[in-house]
């Protein structure tokens, strides 16, 4: 009796751990989310924007993804700031404990610091490209020089965050951006996937002939009729690979009743399902300079009255881009090393789409690792402990 008792009471077990889950899920997301969970220190806040700093972790070992790696209590003199896309949450650097870049690059004896562009809705449709490079970049810049003691920094962008480091390292930070890192960023728009380096391709010739001839341009259009709701983003991006959606939830039903499991999986979901707006401004000078004319990928254009080229930033750079990713193809990521003035450059492909290759299970083991070995032959050892 026994015997048949026990996979009856395993089962019943599963099927109400199951249905708990599955109930909670729906009505307490908040319960099952591991993000942002990495102690921070706020520096600067201005409205939206602010800085954020890392302590070192009090721990002697941490376990990344699998991997017990010990915490290097030494660090690197050069301050490591985060830069997030737009139309996400700057928590994505901070993901899971054993799947969180910002914990990796402490573990790894680096000052960590986060830029956070905080969450813009409708009434921020005019927030722009010069907002964000011109304005805000520069303050953040400052805020962490004069919180670490240092003048140069090292930048880590993934995907608009890279092309946000790049424009200011371009018309800004010249002098002051002595790494920088860009992580799935397309700079040569036109190669795009998706369909969207086409569509771009393919209106630029008569975009710029409606131009010549009634002298109209785009950048006198109303913001507000350009700005993106983040529930619109998330169908947009969720859309860019429906194998990988569907079979993702098919996985969470087969795995229910395990709390991790569905931890992990909210987690990401939140990630996916739940992106702040994309202010109409700066979509337009996207669609305008840089889908369109195709800016970025022609080394230089004009911002907020700023002429931006990029083959002043002679930064050591690494740029990467995902064999899988179906937004930033490996043409339009690699497009940066012909267009900045650095001379040491380097350019790696890594396994994963557009999301697996910043933090995917992988990532931590491939472009975590690649970013930061080659990231401490160009960093200061300190001597002295970290702020």
């Amino acid at each position: 009796m026994p015997s048949i008792l026990k996979p009856i009471t395993y089962i019943f077990r599963q099927t109400r751990m199951g249905l708990r889950n599955s109930i909670n899920r729906r009505s307490h997301p908040e319960r099952y989310w591991l993000q942002d969970k990495t102690e921070r220190i706020e520096l600067l806040r201005e409205g939206l924007f602010s800085v954020h700093y890392y302590p070192p972790l009090p721990e002697n070992r941490v376990d990344i993804e699998g991997e017990i790696l010990p915490v290097n209590k030494k660090h690197f003199s050069i301050p490591l700031i985060l830069v997030p896309p737009l139309g996400v949450y700057a928590w994505i650097f901070d993901l899971m404990a054993e799947r969180s870049l910002v914990r990796y690059f402490l573990v790894r004896g680096f000052q960590v610091y986060l830029i956070d562009w905080g969450k813009p809705g409708r009434g921020e449709a005019e927030l722009s490209l010069e907002t964000y490079t011109l304005n805000w970049f520069p303050k953040a810049v400052k805020a962490i020089q004069a919180h670490s003691g240092q003048t140069e920094v090292s930048v880590l962008g993934y995907c608009m965050g890279g092309l946000l480091s790049l424009m200011y390292t371009a018309a800004r930070g010249t002098d002051v951006v002595r790494n920088l890192i860009t992580i799935a960023s397309p700079v040569n728009l036109h190669q795009m996937g998706n369909g969207i380096g086409k569509l771009s391709l393919l209106i630029s010739g008569p975009t710029g002939l409606i131009r010549r001839v009634t002298g109209s341009q785009l950048s006198k259009l109303d913001p507000n009729l350009f700005h993106v709701d983040g529930k619109i983003l998330s169908v947009l991006f969720k859309a860019s690979s429906p194998a990988a959606t569907v079979l993702s939830y098919i996985d969470l039903i087969k795995n229910l009743a395990d709390d991790d499991y569905v931890s992990r999986y909210m987690t990401m979901n939140e990630w996916f399902s739940n992106m702040p707006d994309y202010p109409g401004a700066t979509v337009l000078e996207l669609i305008q300079k840089l889908g369109i004319a195709n800016r970025m990928n022609r080394g230089h254009f004009n911002l907020g009255g700023h002429e931006v080229s990029f083959s002043r930033i002679k930064s050591a750079l690494l740029a990467f881009a995902g064999d899988r990713d179906a937004i930033t193809s490996i043409s339009s990521a690699s497009a940066v090393m012909n267009v900045v003035g650095s001379l040491d450059k380097t350019f790696q492909v890594v396994s994963g789409g557009h999301a697996g290759i910043f933090t995917g299970s992988r990532a931590a083991h491939s472009t975590w690792v690649i970013a930061a070995d080659w990231l401490e032959l160009r960093s200061d050892l300190a001597e002295v402990e970290p702020i």
